[in-house]
């Protein structure tokens, strides 16, 4: 049953929370590679590049959330997410969307100042015009040494959802979240990555060409994904997606 969006009090908390791996261990996070096997998937019209870079450096990332507290998922189109976290794990989805599991406004969320432990928001943030609200409201929720792990994407396509306003660069990132203290930022994405993500046209993203066209594009261009997945992953030039895990400081930093 979804929750509706009344005020939640969750006042009380005198201390910072409490997660699975502290700053340094966050800062040491190792990021895993997409290994070159995925090349089978791309031609078999599996998941996109980009969204198998993300779904792995997610998996890195998303360590230094867990926790006994909640993660609150900002803008989540579904519980996909889910089964990236451990099964004792507390997660909750929120959306404008009266069918979420709870429904929030994240440019003025309903939960009291200093009081949620964790937010993490995957490609929401292009869609909210008024964006940096979403970045203001998460630092006012935020108790003390709370977290929030963002993704946003930077060289990507038009996808309405149900419009699309932004793409980020990580001058303009740094600055957004200069409240906060970043604990891992991460560029992922290159020049051969790149393009093998434009040119893996899916019917459920817009694409009008037959299966026949869209498996020989696949096959012509796939020499450029396996030079990306042998090579560097990480080519902040040529992102195709942002990520970063940022802790709000104590109240006297």
């Amino acid at each position: 049953m979804a929750h509706k969006s009344s005020n939640v009090n969750m006042s009380g908390y005198d201390s910072p929370p409490s997660f699975r791996l502290d700053a340094d261990q966050v800062r040491s996070l190792a990021i895993q590679r997409v290994p070159a096997r995925y090349l089978l998937e791309f031609l078999a019209d599996g998941e996109t590049p980009g969204r198998v870079l993300s779904d792995y450096a997610f998996c890195s990332m998303l360590k230094g959330l867990e926790g006994p507290g909640t993660i609150y998922d900002l803008g989540g189109a579904g519980d996909y997410y889910r089964a990236f976290m451990r099964p004792d794990q507390r997660y909750v989805v929120t959306n404008l969307d009266p069918e979420a599991e709870m429904v929030v406004d994240a440019t003025n969320m309903p939960f009291e100042a200093s009081s949620v432990d964790a937010f993490m928001s995957m490609f929401a943030l292009e869609h909210i015009y008024d964006f940096e609200s979403v970045i203001n409201e998460a630092h006012r929720c935020l108790r003390p040494g709370g977290r929030f792990l963002l993704a946003v994407p930077f060289l990507y396509y038009y996808h309405a959802a149900p419009d699309d306003f932004f793409r980020f660069t990580t001058s303009a990132l740094d600055r957004m979240l200069s409240g906060y203290t970043i604990l891992h930022r991460l560029s992922f994405g290159g020049r051969c990555l790149l393009i093998s993500e434009l040119m893996h046209e899916k019917r459920v993203l817009g694409s009008d060409r037959g299966p026949i066209a869209r498996a020989l594009m696949r096959l012509f261009w796939s020499p450029f994904l396996l030079a990306g997945l042998l090579g560097d992953q990480n080519q902040s030039k040529f992102a195709i997606t942002q990520l970063y895990l940022v802790e709000k400081p104590p109240a006297n930093h």
